[in-house]
């Protein structure tokens, strides 16, 4: 009897759990979604960093490189800290570039920096937010304009993206000031 009983509260245990771990990703999510910043990252349309890959378009930012006046603290490959402001025209900046975590601000994300061989006092950050992802439906019509558009440097592209203390949503990839399924729709008519 004792065996089935314990059965029993593994269950509901399994099934609590379930339940939980689900709500509070949905709450976490909800919480980045109201409360977290809105960044626009100015997509680099001049390099052939951006392209299209299955449902994913990638990526890469004007505001993905930061200079260091001294190199010595600095691995030639690791994590690091990413603080984000606003520049002049509304577009994301890096605000600071740190081996700790920032205590100041929520507007942060953790990235991978690389120090390039032949220059030693810029570091090369790629951001965890790199790619936006494409529902199946759109794909079809949207393939036959990303490779064009995304090296089209006639082109307004950037990427928004809501921040929160290392969590964040990439909210959508605009095209002179339209997302990119409106901006595809506009050159379909």
């Amino acid at each position: 009897m004792k065996h089935k009983t314990l059965l029993i509260v593994a269950f509901a245990g399994v099934a609590l759990a379930q339940l939980f771990v689900p709500g509070w990703l949905i709450g976490m999510k909800a919480d980045i979604a109201l409360s977290g910043k809105e960044f626009r990252f100015k997509v680099d349309n001049n390099h052939s960093g951006s392209s299209l890959n299955g449902n994913y378009v990638w990526v890469r930012f004007k505001a993905d490189r930061y200079l260091i006046s001294d190199n010595k603290e600095w691995k030639r490959v690791q994590s690091v800290y990413v603080s984000f402001a606003e520049d002049s025209l509304g577009f994301a900046k890096i605000r600071s570039v740190s081996l700790k975590r920032p205590g100041d601000n929520s507007d942060w994300v953790k990235a991978r920096c690389y120090i390039a061989l032949n220059d030693s006092v810029t570091l090369r950050l790629n951001y965890p937010f790199n790619y936006y992802y494409l529902e199946n439906k759109d794909l079809n019509e949207i393939e036959k304009f990303v490779s064009k558009t995304l090296n089209d440097t006639t082109k307004n592209i950037s990427l928004k993206v809501k921040i929160k203390e290392n969590q964040f949503i990439v909210k959508s990839l605009m095209v002179d000031s339209l997302n990119i399924n409106d901006y595809v729709k506009r050159l379909g008519k």
